[in-house]
């Protein structure tokens, strides 16, 4: 119920404001993070199965058996960093007609505080996806990811990906010149990311400039199947034409080929690409098994609880000022970060 001296409302009624709608730039999660664990500690942790490709031991016929032990798993812990927008709701904005009301205004206050409290819970869920999206870029770049803030030191989360994996073709490797076939190329990538991961890349992400060189090799327009349509972007849950959907271009085998690409500002307000011109991913979705990771949210109104988002609001009594805000502690996690591999092609 809303508070009857300040009239603001408890988290259980916050929440169902945040609404479930496609936020752009959210592909790379959804694709390769798709699972969500919630914890009850401020630590997040997940369990990396370390590979044993031994042989069986050869031995005499009435020999005992060798015990073989098994090399187990390992445990990694981290600590995300909280994600905290806000924004403070002014008497000069309930005040004032919004945005496509009517001149004159047609709303009355209360309404209209409303309507703005919605607006900025859904500015910080597209605010908190975008970082999301930019984490999930980096770790499928790079296999690790750089998190610095104003008030939070600068930490690097290495995953531990092979140096292979993170390619950069130069001079007369390069796609677009002579003799270069990226479909080869593509090919090649594909078998090391079995060879070293055990896992069948399902998926390639390219930019558009990666994808038109990799489309003028004939050999791609020889055994590209285009028959799926858009319908393997609307399984992820895209609409196709939307800003921030892929676009799906077709299969080769088994493999899905998408052209995504995003842009974000910056708090100077300058605008960023998310994948650099000429990348190219490739990656194994059942594979890399990738998660969203949220540690609780260390907020006494939140009671300790697990929990992916915990909005809140309040007013300050001795200014009136009205503040709304949205607290998270994710990190994305791949299980099999070798499950993964990108090049610049250009």
């Amino acid at each position: 119920m809303p508070d009857p001296i300040y009239d603001t409302f408890s988290r259980d009624e916050l929440m169902p404001l945040v609404p479930s709608l496609f936020v752009p730039g959210s592909f790379l999660q959804r694709a390769f993070f798709p699972e969500v664990f919630e914890f009850d500690t401020a630590e997040v942790y997940f369990d990396r199965v370390l590979d044993d490709m031994r042989m069986a031991p050869l031995v005499a016929p009435l020999a005992p058996g060798k015990i073989q032990q098994p090399r187990g798993f390992r445990k990694e812990t981290i600590i995300p960093a909280s994600m905290k927008p806000k924004n403070q709701i002014t008497g000069k904005e309930v005040l004032q007609r919004m945005a496509g009301e009517a001149i004159g205004g047609e709303m009355s206050a209360a309404d209209r505080a409303a309507a703005i409290r919605e607006m900025y819970l859904t500015q910080h869920v597209e605010r908190i996806t975008r970082r999301l999206e930019w984490m999930a870029s980096s770790i499928l770049r790079t296999g690790e990811v750089t998190l610095t803030g104003e008030d939070y030191p600068t930490t690097v989360v290495d995953f531990d990906r092979v140096n292979t994996h993170t390619k950069a073709l130069t001079l007369t490797a390069r796609w677009g010149e002579s003799g270069v076939s990226p479909y080869a190329n593509v090919d090649a990538w594909i078998n090391e990311v079995a060879e070293e991961s055990g896992a069948a890349v399902d998926i390639a992400v390219m930019t558009g400039d990666a994808w038109a060189l990799f489309a003028a090799d004939p050999m791609v327009e020889k055994v590209l199947d285009r028959t799926l349509g858009q319908t393997a972007a609307l399984d992820l849950g895209f609409t196709p034409g939307m800003a921030g959907a892929p676009q799906f271009k077709g299969r080769i085998g088994s493999v899905e080929f998408y052209v995504y690409n995003d842009v974000y500002h910056t708090d100077a307000l300058s605008k960023q690409q998310l994948l650099p011109d000429y990348t190219v991913l490739l990656g194994s979705r059942g594979g890399y098994a990738g998660a969203k990771l949220c540690g609780v949210v260390q907020h006494a109104e939140n009671e300790w609880r697990p929990g992916e988002l915990f909005p809140h609001e309040w007013i300050e009594s001795n200014t009136g000022a009205h503040f709304i805000e949205t607290i998270t502690a994710p990190i994305l996690a791949p299980k099999r970060v070798n499950a993964s591999l990108c090049v610049t092609v250009r």
